[in-house]
């Protein structure tokens, strides 16, 4: 009986697994059952739902999902793909918990909820007997069974493919701690909570955005492991220049918000896991910005994982905060009009200075507004030095990489003639930065002091440009430090 039951087994996970149908169809089939689970859930708790409540239970199986699937393939062995697919299918078990507990209530259901954990004596006892004392509420009799056939599937699974039960044990142990951990968020989030000597607030996010935050980073971790050689192309394309600078200017306006309206924010359990999403976004657009040079070398490739990026980056940014999505929507399409078809505008000499500096602009004012400024308070002084600054540098740039039209660069073939031009441009654009930025509009000649290094630096560097790049970002630095703290 045992040998029939497992070579049914061994045959349903070789043909879930071997089906050639497109990978983009099962997102569809998730969410087709979790829209089915959802519905019934609802029914069998007599829940009166909202959208919160669809968004929450809907972030938490894709953490489940996800935390699945990454761990059926590390302990299995078996290809990251192969195993999702198998793991969405068998999302259907999912259907059998509430249905379970409305046959066993006679159609009166049981209330499905997060563990209602006080001690340590709770958390053992919850632990041990998969979910606790009550039935009526919290891991309902549904859920139970559920979680029961999960982990079996899963021991059974991973002993079949590594052909051990050492593994298999290991493997299982894990998932339920994992479902189990996933039931006590409440906890968790509360010991956190109290560690950072938080309040909540009467609109409280703080459980979707810490599930959000676990997704992604699921997400990110999948990602890698299912091609790690294309990831790598991807992080070895990106400009740690371009990141910096990125970096530099958000947290230039992060810092202008908490000085010019420092009353707007505050830290509280929900905006303290912003500090993880504004990480996922930095890596997101990191890597959009190494897909995107990837695409200008073989147009063929990456687009549709650029525009996975995209969505995802306003997904994260939708659920932060509206202001926060407009302004990385902003950032996205300077980055959009600069870098792809059909304007790719960095062809364009001059010009593509300016849409550099007016990217550098996005993303300060994506900083700015992160801290719940208003985007039009955004000090003028700063959007006139941001964009005459970096169009300047920009410009000297490309003439020192000779990229400006035959006809100009003609003027710049002498060696000399173009490190005097670029320190020129250099110290025009620290003019206006000491116009702009000195108190009460006095020069006291900090700012050209740190202006000296890329002069210095492009006059006799050598070899030029890579002197003129890397001498330049201290002085930048410099720059807004002293003007920040003026």
């Amino acid at each position: 009986m045992f040998k029939k039951i497992q070579a049914f087994f061994e045959k349903t996970v070789a043909r879930v697994e071997g089906n050639n149908t497109a990978f983009s169809r099962y997102f569809y089939l998730f969410a087709a059952i979790l829209s089915i689970r959802l519905a019934l859930e609802f029914f069998s708790s007599r829940r009166l739902f909202t959208t919160d409540d669809v968004l929450h239970i809907g972030l938490w199986f894709i953490f489940i999902v996800l935390a699945f699937i990454i761990q059926l393939h590390l302990f299995s062995g078996e290809k990251i793909l192969r195993v999702a697919k198998l793991a969405i299918v068998f999302f259907s078990i999912a259907l059998t918990a509430p249905i379970i507990d409305l046959i066993l209530t006679g159609g009166i259901g049981a209330k499905m909820n997060y563990l209602s954990l006080h001690s340590w004596k709770d958390i053992l006892w919850s632990y041990l007997t998969i979910g606790g004392s009550s039935f009526s509420r919290g891991a309902t009799m549904g859920i139970r069974i559920e979680i029961a056939l999960l982990v079996l599937a899963s021991f059974n699974y991973i002993r079949t493919k590594r052909n051990s039960i050492v593994w298999g044990l290991a493997g299982a142990l894990c998932i339920y701690t994992v479902l189990f951990l996933s039931g006590a968020i409440p906890l968790l989030l509360g010991y956190l909570v109290s560690a950072f000597h938080l309040q909540y607030q009467h609109n409280d996010q703080s459980t979707v955005l810490l599930l959000l935050t676990l997704d992604v980073w699921l997400l990110f971790i999948a990602g890698i492991r299912y091609a790690p050689g294309t990831v790598k192309k991807w992080m070895q394309s990106i400009s740690p220049g371009t990141v910096l600078t990125g970096i530099l200017f958000t947290f230039t306006g992060m810092i202008l918000a908490l000085k010019n309206y420092p009353g707007n924010w505050d830290l509280t359990p929900t905006t303290l896991f912003w500090l993880p999403l504004f990480l996922a976004l930095a890596v997101c657009l990191s890597a959009y910005t190494g897909i995107q040079k990837t695409i200008q070398v073989n147009p063929g490739a990456g687009h549709r994982a650029g525009n996975g990026l995209v969505l995802l980056m306003l997904l994260i940014s939708c659920l932060m905060s509206g202001k926060i999505a407009f302004s990385l929507a902003l950032l996205w399409a300077l980055l959009f009009l600069l870098r792809e078809e059909p304007l790719y505008l960095n062809r364009v000499p001059l010009l593509n200075s300016l849409m550099k500096a007016m990217v550098m602009l996005a993303a300060s004012i994506l900083g700015y507004v992160s801290f719940n400024a208003p985007m039009i308070g955004f000090p003028v002084k700063w959007i006139q030095g941001i964009l005459f600054c970096g169009t300047l540098i920009g410009v000297s740039k490309e003439i020192f990489s000779g990229r400006l039209p035959e006809r100009l660069q003609s003027y710049f073939t002498h060696p000399m003639i173009m490190r005097l031009t670029c320190a020129g441009l250099i110290l025009l654009a620290f003019i206006p930065a000491e116009m702009l930025f000195s108190p009460g509009g006095k020069t006291y000649g900090y700012l050209w002091a740190a202006a000296l290094p890329p002069v210095l630096l492009v006059l006799f560097g050598k070899p030029a440009i890579r002197f003129f790049n890397y001498g330049l970002l201290p002085a930048v630095i410099v720059l807004f430090i002293y003007a920040l703290y003026t």
